[in-house]
């Protein structure tokens, strides 16, 4: 008696190759849609202008000689004046924003306890490269610098 073709195993092969094709693109395309890259701006004119205004936030820094310095201890940190001039206990807006997975970025402000210390907890370890700045609640000056952690220390200035 003959095989029946669905007893034959070159016909699963046959049917089995094209199959995992279609599979392995479908996983691709969904793979592809959920981690867009955002590197291209919609409207350039803005981003320019955008640039600019930081641009002298950052000379205002420089000008005033504002230097801050962020410990690091697993998920917990500190940010503390290093030197310039600032109001003692002004609020202060911490910004993380990953190098390139935008949907990462999150900013929080924080006021200073007694010490004049300002503390913050994430919700869990960072790690990778990271632009971190800070500035204060007006955002007349601002400091930053390029961090891959994991750090213990890092000081954050107004140089580009």
């Amino acid at each position: 008696m003959k095989n029946k073709w669905y007893q034959q195993s070159s016909v699963w092969l046959i049917i089995l190759l094209p199959l995992a094709a279609v599979i392995a693109g479908i996983s691709t395309v969904m793979i592809a849609h959920d981690n867009k890259v955002d590197l291209v701006a919609e409207d350039y004119y803005k981003t320019g202008k955008a640039i600019n205004a930081d641009l002298s936030k950052l000379n205002n820094a420089l000008k005033s000689g504002i230097t801050t310095r962020l410990v690091m201890d697993g998920d917990q940190g500190v940010i503390s004046i290093a030197s310039g001039d600032v109001p003692p206990n002004q609020a202060l807006k911490i910004s993380f924003y990953h190098a390139t997975l935008s949907g990462r970025d999150f900013t929080t402000m924080l006021s200073a306890d007694a010490a004049g210390h300002y503390r913050f907890t994430f919700p869990s370890e960072i790690q990778g490269k990271w632009a971190v700045r800070v500035e204060p609640f007006d955002s007349s000056w601002r400091v930053q610098n390029n961090v891959t952690f994991p750090i213990t220390q890092v000081i954050l200035d107004g140089k580009q």
